[in-house]
């Protein structure tokens, strides 16, 4: 048994490949001098928000994703165990930011551990490309 392949039509030529984007979430302004953003990503399909290292929709698998920036102000949820060794200090609280998705961060302003549940918090620093975040407790209205 032989298999022949029909002739194909001929192609087009393919577009030149386009240089990676630096940058590629959009630029905003800050809300007041001094403070931190955080960069993110938001699913086109469901909505949810990620973190920007995320490739895929953690809640619906979707690829199209698109960069967004936080404002950087969100709500104290827990205390972990401390688990880093190092240079960075303070213990690790899970931070749910208003844009709706959840960071590790340290937060400062407080007793080491006795930052209560439920405060509201603002981010001051963010090192390393994001990976370590610092909060500040928010002055009371």
């Amino acid at each position: 048994m032989t298999l022949t392949l029909a002739p194909s039509a001929p192609h087009a030529p393919l577009a030149p490949f386009a240089p990676f984007v630096e940058h590629p979430f959009p630029q905003q302004a800050a809300g007041a001098p001094g403070e931190a953003e955080l960069d993110y990503r938001r699913c086109q399909w469901c909505h949810s928000a990620s973190a920007a290292t995320c490739l895929l929709c953690p809640v619906c698998g979707s690829a199209d994703l698109s960069p967004a920036r936080a404002c950087g102000q969100g709500t104290v949820q827990r205390l972990l165990r401390p688990t880093r060794r190092g240079p960075h200090l303070g213990r690790p609280y899970l931070i749910v930011l208003d844009e709706g998705f959840t960071v590790q961060a340290s937060v400062l302003g407080g007793l080491p551990g006795a930052v209560p549940i439920g405060a509201r918090v603002h981010l001051v620093t963010s090192e390393e490309d994001g990976r370590v975040l610092t909060f500040r407790l928010a002055s009371r209205p």
